[in-house]
């Protein structure tokens, strides 16, 4: 991109006061190196049998879309953050950089939060009432036509309140990082984004999870001897969701109410209480580690990593030799 100025050369004045994080750089240097290996494993393994692990194994249609999105955040979109706190400032602060920056940022992380959604409410189905899927119609409205609207919507409407909002930009090159988007300035907008794009979903989350804990519990009483490998697959199924919604809980959940709290009741929180900027650290885990979590809901794969490291082991053990006298 030639129109991305490049600013490690700005006199001082400009980059008044950087204070890199090597802290924050090195931790998320070391969780994203064995990501992204996990990630290439897990899509090699996907798409060497492509007709039968994704197209017609629905659980799996969401896991893919997460990983890829993984790969996407891990590669494109991740090293520019870590590259920020290594310098203590945003190296490229150009309008169009910053625009698509957001956009990519902001739609790769609505887009997972919509997804764990969607699956955790799509779980109750593939559990308790697979059959429902049997017909093509009820297919596609249960369960495609929701992962459409986790891809198209976030899209779309960051597209426009990003880069199409109508807005006077102006860079201050006293500031070390990339200006704010221009809706943020709007309180409607701004407040429905975080309440719409990422604590409702997280809501959705919270909510289908303990319905389906307490579902489960309950089948588990009155669950038959014959149909207990049937109750083993269901099992997965909840555990696979479980982690995976406890991983977007754990990551989002605190920089959601610290935004709440800041929001409706004490807008100088971080002026007080500057620690919690880590809340917001804590986003940046959330994709890497993801790839890790749908492991769970491939145990073909588990096995195969199981069985190669065995191999490993017991191949590097010396056999003893044993003298045979004539």
């Amino acid at each position: 991109m030639d129109d991305i100025v490049n600013i490690t050369g700005t006199d001082e004045d400009t980059l008044s006061s950087p204070s890199p994080s090597s802290f924050e750089f090195i931790l998320l240097l070391i969780v994203e190196i064995p990501a992204i290996l996990c990630v290439l494993i897990i899509l090699v393994y996907l798409f060497s049998n492509w007709k039968i692990r994704v197209k017609h194994s629905l659980r799996n249609h969401i896991i893919q879309i997460l990983v890829i999105i993984s790969f996407l955040h891990m590669t494109l979109d991740l090293p520019f953050t870590m590259n920020s706190y290594r310098l203590g400032y945003d190296q490229y602060r150009t309008i169009p950089f910053c625009q698509c920056w957001y956009w990519f940022d902001y739609t790769l992380i609505s887009t997972s939060i919509f997804l764990t959604a969607t699956a955790s409410i799509q779980r109750h189905i593939l559990i308790f009432s697979a059959h429902w899927l049997h017909i093509r119609k009820r297919k596609w409205f249960l369960h495609y036509l929701p992962i459409l609207f986790c891809l198209i919507y976030p899209a779309g409407y960051y597209l426009i309140f990003i880069v199409l909002y109508s807005c006077d930009y102006s860079i201050d090159n006293d500031s070390l990082y990339c200006f704010d988007p221009c809706y943020v300035s709007n309180s409607i907008l701004f407040n429905y984004d975080w309440i719409v794009n990422i604590a409702c979903p997280l809501l959705t989350i919270v909510i289908a999870n303990l319905i389906l804990i307490i579902r489960v519990i309950h089948s588990m009483k009155r669950v038959r001897r014959e149909q207990a490998l049937t109750w083993k697959r269901q099992r997965k199924l909840t555990r696979q969701l479980l982690t995976l919604s406890l991983l977007y809980i754990a990551g989002w959940a605190p920089s959601t109410c610290v935004s709440i709290v800041q929001t409706l009741a004490q807008p100088n929180l971080f002026d007080d209480y500057p620690q919690l900027k880590y809340c917001y650290y804590l986003t940046y885990f959330v994709c890497p580690l993801q790839p890790f979590v749908c492991l769970i809901g491939l145990p073909d794969l588990r096995k195969k990593f199981k069985r190669k490291f065995k191999h490993m082991f017991t191949s590097r053990r010396v056999t003893p030799f044993v003298q045979i006298q004539s």
